[in-house]
């Protein structure tokens, strides 16, 4: 980088690192292993970078605000994980006072997703972390956003066609298509079955679209007398989930390859495990602990995920960098690397940030 006075924003760009880990290193506060430590001495150097004192002891006083705008959870639940990385993410930055809200909404109701939107705009914060769920009311908060200079960064999954400065996430239609591609390449599938959750009745509410799309895309492509059944169950109702499920499977014996396109593939595994089959095949998304322990059961064959809390950890401390130094990310798009769980390599794996 050709810079006369090169910035620790510059040198966590360059070394590719968040800004608190460069900070951690210009003053030896520890929690950074040597290989990264080594290199981010290598970027100092390079870019001929000098830490400033007082302009660090300044900054320090820099106070900031934001809101995250996400789905209601249950612990251990997708949002939940999530959540240990947004506020980790928060805690890195221990140079600032970074204030995160957390704003939860009900990811069936769409009045309750706009309360929470009014509530961020009134509180005016420094910037606004959420999702995708309701598109369509999302589009005009975005909108009202950027009327009120608000800047707004998307995690999991983002919406095109609106102004935002940050995206942290899997790029989902490809994510679909390597479930897709999982579930189906040893063999010529005839018949197969995705399960979808009962969602809000006004059907405004559909965060697994594109990742969806990319699993029917793929199998229309590559499958295309493929019947593809759609079975849907209330993700808080075991017993009617065991019903239907008992009875589409009666009704359709020879399906035997199975998949959700969200992360409960574990609403499933009462049923599989109390109706084994050795022919049967199943992948879910999303490496929750429920999940895992389906895995490893041998009740699902595949899980197709990625680091979740380091995924909310890096949209928050590089979203806040951007909005403390003035200046747009390095990168706008991060797409998070797709991890591929099996038996036999999930009994020690753990996300870790």
């Amino acid at each position: 980088m050709e810079k006369a006075n090169p910035t620790i924003f510059d040198v966590a760009r360059e070394a590719g690192v968040a800004r608190a880990t460069v900070d951690r290193v210009i003053y030896h506060r520890g929690g950074v292993s040597r290989k990264t430590g080594e290199k981010v001495e290598a970027v100092i150097e390079r870019l001929g970078y000098k830490a400033n004192p007082i302009a660090s002891s300044l900054a320090s006083r820099k106070k900031a605000n934001f809101a995250c705008l996400i789905p209601r959870f249950e612990r251990g639940e997708y949002w939940d994980v999530a959540c240990q990385g947004f506020l980790d993410g928060a805690r890195s930055i221990h140079s600032h006072d970074i204030g995160l809200q957390m704003h939860l909404y009900d990811s069936d109701d769409v009045a309750s997703f706009k309360a929470e939107t009014e509530k961020i705009l009134k509180e005016k914060p420094d910037g606004v972390i959420t999702n995708v769920v309701f598109a369509e009311a999302l589009r005009e908060f975005a909108l009202r956003l950027q009327e009120a200079g608000i800047p707004l960064a998307f995690v999991d999954q983002k919406l095109d066609g609106v102004d935002y400065t940050l995206y942290y996430g899997t790029n989902p239609h490809e994510a679909g298509r390597l479930g897709a591609y999982l579930l189906t390449h040893r063999m010529d599938v005839k018949e197969l079955a995705m399960v979808r959750l009962i969602r809000d009745p006004r059907q405004l509410a559909d965060p697994n679209r594109i990742r969806r799309e990319g699993f029917l895309g793929y199998i229309s492509e590559h499958f295309p007398h493929c019947k593809v059944h759609t079975v849907f169950i209330h993700p808080d109702a075991p017993e009617e989930t065991e019903q239907i499920l008992d009875a589409f499977f009666r009704a359709h014996p020879l399906v035997r390859h199975i998949t959700m396109a969200n992360s409960r593939i574990h609403l499933m595994a009462p049923y599989l495990e109390a109706h084994p089959d050795p022919l049967r095949h199943v992948v879910g998304f999303d490496d929750l602990q429920q999940n895992l322990d389906a895995l490893r059961k041998g009740l699902v064959e595949y899980l197709v995920t990625r680091n979740i809390p380091m995924q909310s950890h890096y949209t928050v401390s590089r979203f806040a960098e951007a909005v403390l130094s003035g200046s747009a990310p390095a990168t706008r798009d991060n797409y998070m690397h797709m991890d591929i769980l099996h038996q036999l390599n999930a009994h020690d794996y753990e996300m870790r940030i």
